[in-house]
């Protein structure tokens, strides 16, 4: 697996726990022993997804178009 697939399976995980989370609110998360307010959880979940969005894009190929003038 290579680093654009696994980001890719990163973003979808990323994806379908935001979509539990918000179809499912609930007030606070306990994450490894800790507990976190709902609010900051999910901010922390987009902050991931915006993350992965920003990685995937710099992954893809750029073109630049120029012109010249003589």
């Amino acid at each position: 697996m290579d680093d654009r697939e696994w980001l890719r399976r990163i973003r979808g995980q990323l994806l379908a726990r935001l979509e539990e989370v918000t179809t499912k609110p609930r007030p606070t998360y306990e994450l490894d022993g800790e507990r976190v307010a709902w609010d900051r959880y999910l901010a922390e979940l987009r902050a991931m997804l915006d993350w992965c969005d920003r990685k995937l894009a710099a992954m893809e190929p750029t073109e630049v178009h120029t012109q010249a003038y003589t």
